[in-house]
């Protein structure tokens, strides 16, 4: 699976597990030029409240798409030719900085079926008249395992266990299989394992795929 992707999906995820290795959530943004090549990275930021002592950067809006759009250095580059890439669809906020940030094209791997965004493009004008192209899932594989380390990092926070909430509600009606996997995961610790043995993103990713198909 790991050697099947492109250089833009592999920094994804590597920065996804990066995220989760670091108590955040597991998301991973790359910005690149019309040639694939990586111009900026950005990965989730957002700590958990029991995490915020001591970090300078615990706030809500450190996602992963602003950082990446943040990070990028805009001179003597044309934005329309750049491509925003997430591992995760991008929630409002990401997807309002997305569209001003003069990027046209913009990938995504898995859906978000709780605080996903994109669907606000074409809502209004000003969301309507920028030719915008939107690219989401490619592989179902990788997007149940997407869905599965956001599942189990919640699960770690909790003692193990998936609270019932809306959120997590929304994610089980659309993503059955990828709830139950992060869940598992939750209740065995096996990812939890993987990240204290430095394991790296290739093999994390092979490992879970492994276990959808």
């Amino acid at each position: 699976m790991w050697d099947s992707l492109s250089l833009p999906w592999q920094a994804c995820l590597e920065l996804a597990w990066e995220a989760y290795c670091d108590d955040c959530y597991p998301i991973g943004a790359v910005v690149t030029d019309a040639d694939g090549i990586i111009l900026s990275r950005g990965r989730n930021r957002v700590y958990p409240v029991r995490l915020w002592l001591g970090r300078s950067r615990g706030v809500d809006i450190a996602h992963a798409e602003v950082e990446a759009l943040h990070d990028m250095d805009y001179i003597g580059i044309d934005p329309h030719a750049c491509c925003l890439y997430t591992t995760t669809e991008p929630c409002a906020m990401c997807m309002g900085t997305f569209y001003m940030s003069g990027l046209r094209t913009l990938y995504y791997a898995a859906r978000e079926p709780y605080a996903g965004g994109v669907d606000l493009l074409g809502k209004t004008w000003y969301l309507s008249h920028k030719p915008i192209k939107v690219f989401g899932p490619f592989d179902p594989a990788l997007e149940v395992i997407i869905m599965a380390m956001a599942v189990e990092q919640d699960c770690s926070m909790h003692g193990g266990e998936l609270p019932e909430n809306i959120v997590h509600q929304r994610w089980a009606d659309v993503f059955p299989q990828g709830v139950e996997l992060g869940k598992s995961l939750g209740r065995s610790g096996e990812l939890c394992a993987m990240r204290n043995k430095g394991a790296d993103s290739a093999e994390v990713i092979n490992w879970l795929i492994s276990l959808v198909k």
